[in-house]
């Protein structure tokens, strides 16, 4: 269990890396990551479950050949648990950019990359990077924690450009970019607003895909931002309050 001291050592921040859960005061808190998944579309969902299941399908079963009753059980099976399989191998691509950007960004390194799909996404966030003037960073990988709203989070990065405005950076490696990114993004500007006083204006998302397409969307972050994102917590909670 990593322990992370925030508000000048006065609050400390349990994170679960195997579980990938957050404490505080003996409370388990919801990640801003989490909070936006209730505003991804069921119908976006289930469209890309079933297209992740029909090809299952094409790649396991054949035309003329016969199956018996414990062959077709077994490929039943594999073709429910897809979906699953799939987002678990594209959260660990997700993963593996993240890292590398972040060693790339403080340390310089190029790494030797294999797997193709790791290849193009950071490829494609090097060819974006390089071309950045006067960015100065301010922390990256950093946890964040609103004692008054009671959510948390891993922030990507923290910028300043050379006019003095703060910017918040993501660094997203899927397929494209949703409102519900958006939010997630409102949510750590109000954290760290509370602790650090830094009234963030401004969010960048650098999505850079795993087919080796470049999507950025800037903007900016105001009082009704934030309201929304409050509102998406909101919602969170009272959805989850059976649980708590």
């Amino acid at each position: 269990m990593e322990e992370i001291k925030l508000y000048n050592g006065q609050e400390t921040l349990f994170f679960d890396s195997v579980l990938h859960k957050y404490f505080w005061n003996e409370e388990q808190l919801p990640s801003a990551t989490t909070i936006c998944k209730l505003l991804t579309p069921a119908n976006v969902i289930g469209a890309w479950s079933a297209k992740v299941c029909s090809e299952e399908f094409k790649k396991l079963i054949r035309a003329g050949v016969t199956y018996d009753e414990i062959e077709l059980a077994k490929i039943a099976d594999q073709i429910k648990k897809a979906p699953n399989q799939t987002m678990g191998d594209a959260g660990l691509v997700g993963s593996q950019v993240h890292n590398l950007i972040e060693e790339y960004i403080h340390k310089g390194i190029e790494p030797e990359i294999h797997n193709p799909e790791i290849k193009k996404s950071f490829g494609k966030f090097k060819e974006w990077y390089d071309k950045q003037e006067g960015l100065e960073i301010l922390f990256t990988e950093r946890k964040v924690l609103s004692r008054i709203n009671k959510f948390t989070g891993t922030l990507d990065a923290l910028f300043k450009n050379k006019s003095g405005e703060h910017i918040i950076y993501d660094w997203k490696s899927s397929s494209g970019i949703r409102d519900s990114m958006l939010i997630q993004i409102y949510l750590y500007k109000i954290a760290i607003k509370e602790e650090l006083g830094i009234d963030v204006k401004k969010g960048i998302i650098v999505n850079c895909t795993k087919q080796g397409k470049l999507n950025i969307k800037e903007f900016l972050i105001g009082e009704m931002q934030e309201e929304a994102a409050i509102s998406c917590l909101k919602i969170y909670s009272w959805l989850n309050k059976k649980e708590k």
